[in-house]
């Protein structure tokens, strides 16, 4: 049960039972209990898949910067960094769903 009460400067505070966190930290931590996280094996370790995501997205975007630049159009591009940015996680998307199948 939640009860909130106004102190003495106006603040609403609530009091939520102690009992609530452990659940709610339970509830948060329990996103791959039922399947392990994506994983790849490169040279004999394993690494995440989010990990290899990002890192593809970042060269895709310093890739795309590069093309951009040596076709003279960085220069009118919008926003360049969130271009930039957007071109590289659509790649990586690709590349996670095509070629890793999550």
């Amino acid at each position: 049960m939640i009860v909130w009460k106004s102190d003495r400067w106006g603040v609403c505070r609530s009091r939520i039972p102690a009992c609530w966190f452990p659940l709610a930290g339970t509830v948060a931590l329990s996103g791959c209990a039922s399947r392990s996280a994506p994983a790849i094996v490169l040279f004999g370790a394993y690494f995440p898949g989010w990990l290899l995501f990002g890192l593809l997205a970042m060269a895709t975007a310093i890739l795309a910067r590069a093309a951009f630049g040596f076709a003279g159009w960085a220069e009118s591009v919008p926003f360049p960094l969130f271009t930039y940015l957007a071109i590289g996680i659509l790649v990586a998307g690709a590349f996670d769903l095509l070629w890793l199948g999550h």
